[in-house]
């Protein structure tokens, strides 16, 4: 039976409750072996000389094709309201005397005809590499009298103006992307528990550009201002960075805005890869991989299970959070994947799981060849610079909107940049006697197994292992090169580790985009009608925040008014998905 049958009706209140009891237990971290998550990634045979020296000698690529996935909900259908209802009033934020069933989904699920305008945007500004668009929605369920009977049919939310022959674009409910456990505890109008089962769309590409409605392109876009196949996906942070060493208390759930999940997910990063400050994510589009975004995901079994049960945002006062643990994982893995290679495939030469001195005394000198190259800082050629030149050289279209690129994974992790490595001590990061010929002369010392050294740089230490990594990668000019297993010695796993690095890659960028909360017509036709319309000024992208709060009728339908002049203005033409 699919959801689409007359008979469908939302999971009961009991097997939610059994997903509840599950998920309690669930461990709250869980590791993947590289091994295990490099299984999805194929090489085509220049990657090997890309990573190791970062120079492009294969043929020339394809662009790549990237789906455009939106969340998207209409808030003002009768049907959608009356589905949602029960939900609201059994919630754990109702309250005795209504002021959330009041104010909470007065702009929440407000909808001002965005998608249609941002569905323009990508037509006009992406049309030569998006490969379809997803729009995920809420089912719901209309309950009619059909003579003496009563009857529900369960049915799912379309924007009115869709075409129904489209091929490129699926609307896909709740239910059917969800994964079965997860299914249970539908539906949710909270768009952190959508956001995070995302990665179980199906499509015949791992790449996602995750967009809410509010989000328009505002000029033409490259497939790499999104991701390219030599530099990964594109990031963009904010200066704000959380670096939660304590669970997370009451208080930090009270906080405004996505601050309690920023809170929480830095508390899990920190548990999972070790301590340090991460900035959170830009609010606009994220460049994503699927199967990465899963591993991400699946690497919090409990707090993941918990996000499926939350119908309401705010429900449990913390939640994963979808965005910042997917840039964030990536980041560490591919950094992980860099200490993993160096520390447990290069250096231990015989594959015995533990550094004798002859393999300390190798490190110790690498470490010593890289710290004379430490000043002067432009030793290591900057490879961010050259990203334009570096996709052309590969038949690949350089950015066009994100041009402004900060770093790139194959210039090392984005945590070595402007970090300081005078002070490097073997003895404090290493381990006590690392540098000393007698710690272990009568018997193997326990500290010098690679395992434990690998933890500490990864994950007990953090900042030494990403001196660690600087220091070495100090050894050459440019290229992952000096912390890579040497191909003639361990060419199975030299290719693991290129696959993990070729899986993780990423890039920094300061995007070409602007923010905007909106909160009332006078605001808007000064903040988008004068610049945008009269005066042409035009973005990359531009997010569109609704944070009206006026209920009056007259005032809302002038600024609708004003929102559609906005819209028609910078995209006047109707796209191939309209009636």
């Amino acid at each position: 039976m699919t959801p689409w049958d007359e008979n469908y009706q939302f999971p009961s209140w009991d097997e939610c409750e059994s997903i509840k009891v599950k998920s309690e237990g669930l461990p709250d971290v869980l590791h993947f072996t590289f091994e295990q998550s490099v299984k999805d990634v194929i090489l085509e045979g220049w990657e090997d000389t890309w990573i190791a020296k970062a120079h492009y000698t294969g043929p020339q690529l394809e662009e790549p094709k990237i789906d455009f996935v939106y969340n998207w909900v209409n808030g003002s259908q009768t049907e959608f309201k009356e589905s949602m209802r029960p939900y609201e009033l059994n919630s754990s934020l109702n309250d005795e005397e209504g002021v959330w069933l009041d104010a909470h989904s007065a702009n929440r699920y407000r909808d001002w005809g965005e998608l249609r305008y941002s569905m323009r945007s990508v037509e006009t500004f992406a049309g030569t590499f998006y490969n379809r668009i997803q729009i995920l929605v809420n089912a719901y369920q209309n309950t009619a009298w059909d003579g003496s009977q009563k009857k529900t049919q369960a049915g799912k939310q379309r924007p009115y103006w869709l075409r129904e022959d489209l091929e490129n674009v699926q609307v896909l409910s709740q239910e059917e992307f969800f994964g079965p456990d997860e299914r249970k505890c539908l539906p949710t109008f909270d768009s952190l528990t959508i956001e995070n089962q995302l990665y179980n769309t199906k499509s015949e590409t791992d790449r996602v550009f995750a967009l809410s409605d509010d989000m328009i392109l505002g000029k033409p876009h490259a497939a790499s201002d999104i991701y390219s196949p030599l530099f990964g996906p594109t990031m963009g942070f904010k200066e704000n960075a959380y670096n939660t060493l304590n669970p997370p208390t009451e208080k930090d759930a009270d906080r405004f805005g996505e601050k309690p999940f920023l809170i929480y997910t830095s508390w899990l990063l920190n548990r999972r890869f070790g301590s340090r400050k991460r900035k959170g994510q830009v609010h606009f589009g994220h460049s994503l991989s699927r199967s990465i975004f899963k591993e991400a995901i699946t690497s919090f079994p409990r707090p993941a299970m918990t996000s499926a049960f939350q119908r309401f945002r705010g429900e449990t006062g913390f939640q994963i959070y979808s965005w910042f643990v997917a840039f964030h994982y990536t980041m560490e893995r591919h950094r992980e994947a860099l200490l993993w290679s160096y520390i447990m495939l290069r250096s231990d030469l015989n594959d015995d799981s533990y550094l004798d001195w002859d393999e300390r005394k190798k490190m110790l000198s690498e470490i010593t060849e890289g710290m004379t190259n430490e000043t002067p800082e432009t030793f290591r050629r900057r490879v961010y610079y050259d990203v334009p030149d570096h996709l052309q050289k590969a038949g690949l279209q350089p950015p066009q909107v994100n041009t402004d690129i900060q770093w790139t994974s194959l210039d090392g992790p984005i945590m070595i940049k402007d970090l300081d490595c005078d002070e490097f001590d073997t003895e404090e990061c290493l381990a006590p006697g690392f540098s000393m010929s007698a710690s272990d002369e009568v018997a193997r010392n326990p500290m010098f197994s690679s395992a434990s050294i690998f933890d500490r740089m990864a994950r007990e230490k953090p900042n030494c292992g990403d001196c660690l990594i600087k220091l070495i990668l100090n050894r050459r000019s440019a290229g992952l090169e000096p912390l890579l297993p040497r191909s003639s010695k361990k060419p199975e796993q030299r290719e693991i580790v290129i696959k993990a690095l070729t899986k993780y890659q990423y890039t920094v960028v300061n995007p070409d985009a602007q923010f905007y909360m909106l909160t009332d017509s006078e605001q808007v036709e000064h903040a988008l009608l004068k610049p945008y319309i009269k005066n042409k000024k035009r973005v990359g992208q531009m997010c569109l925040n609704d944070d009206v709060v006026t209920t009056d009728p007259e005032e809302l339908e002038h600024l609708g008014k004003v929102m559609n002049a906005v819209f028609e203005g910078i995209l006047p033409r109707k796209s191939s998905f309209e009636m």
